[in-house]
């Protein structure tokens, strides 16, 4: 019989505001729960089912680890020791999220000086785990140094600068990406029901149509596994023609550089996970890789599927872009497809 592996609390209060929770909201409420020696309500079994299922742990090792951590956290005890635990906890966390095996992980993180025996006890990643270790392994996933350590809740944070307004900046980091990557995706992200045929940026917040543009890096591993990394950029809105526009000459420079350009369409509770930053993008985009529209429709005129090609004309023909056109085409000039 396989063993079942008892959840930490750090992994449950992850999974609060992520995927499983979502699960035990949609699922229904079963009329014979069976036996748990805890009485609660319909709901709560449904939440510690799901966390379980995912987790790989029994429900009652799921209650047992909540209810450990509410006790030792009112009663003010093993507070230090907590707190490195914390840390460890959360780059497990991590690195589980991505799908890295230990031996991956030492892999894909052998440059910043981890090996294999760092993973063999949580004491060896305790030391290994360093305030300058933390800061690098967090810039390699592209998430807040604050939350790898334990400070905060939020897990990234997207800064401006990467994409609206820095059109010759997107392409350079594009650029570097594929440089140093097997592969290179730009995932433009909408929440379900967004409809990009609004133009009028001055309806209602909740009706306008936003979209988040993730840049994905996949390395391969000597193992045969992968590092697969998202850098989230800022959030911007497709109804407002300023976002639309410097967008759109990303996506075109994104392809015509052999980036795959990818559209991706999630739940309005992920999307809204994903644009808050409360979530690490690996648990939404690892397991929501359908392509569900063609972002690079809207920067092809000649094609039978083009989409708003008066739009893209336009776009091209003005002169405002003119020096955004010109560095697109010195960094193709100079190989960056190569």
């Amino acid at each position: 019989m396989a063993s079942r592996i008892v959840p930490t609390l750090q992994e449950i209060l992850y999974r609060l505001s992520s995927a499983a929770t979502n699960a035990s909201l949609k699922a229904p409420v079963s009329e014979n729960p069976g036996r748990f020696p805890v009485v609660v309500r319909p709901e709560t079994r449904a939440f510690l089912e799901a966390q379980a299922e995912y987790l790989g742990g029994s429900i009652a090792g799921v209650a047992g680890a909540i209810l450990d951590g509410v006790a030792m956290a009112t009663q003010g005890k093993d507070g230090a020791v907590s707190s490195l635990r914390g840390v460890s906890e959360r780059f497990g966390i991590l690195l589980k999220e991505h799908d890295l095996s230990a031996p991956a992980a030492a892999e894909a993180l052998s440059d910043l000086g981890f090996s294999l025996a760092d993973f063999a006890s949580q004491e060896a990643l305790q030391l290994k785990l360093t305030s300058p270790t933390i800061r690098d392994v967090a810039a390699r996933f592209h998430i807040s140094y604050s939350w790898l350590a334990g400070k905060t809740d939020e897990i990234f944070r997207s800064e401006p600068g990467t994409w609206y307004k820095a059109m010759t900046e997107a392409a350079d980091q594009l650029v570097s990406a594929k440089r140093s990557s097997m592969r290179t995706e730009l995932s433009i992200c909408i929440p379900e029901h967004a409809d990009l045929s609004v133009t009028d940026d001055t309806q209602a917040e909740e009706k306008l149509p936003h979209f988040i543009p993730v840049l994905i890096r996949t390395q391969q591993l000597p193992g045969q596994e992968v590092l697969e990394t998202y850098e989230v950029w800022e959030e911007g809105r497709w109804s407002y023609w300023r976002c639309r526009e410097h967008i759109k000459l990303v996506i075109y420079f994104a392809q015509r550089l052999g980036t795959y350009v990818t559209g991706r369409t999630l739940t309005q509770n992920e999307y809204g996970l994903l644009s808050g930053g409360q979530v690490l993008p690996a648990t939404i985009l690892r397991r929501n890789g359908r392509v569900t529209w063609h972002p690079a429709d809207y920067v092809t005129p000649n094609s039978p599927v083009s989409k708003e090609a008066g739009e893209w004309s336009s776009i091209t023909s003005n002169g405002d872009y003119k020096a955004d056109f010109s560095h697109f085409n010195q960094l193709l000039t100079q190989g960056a497809s190569t």
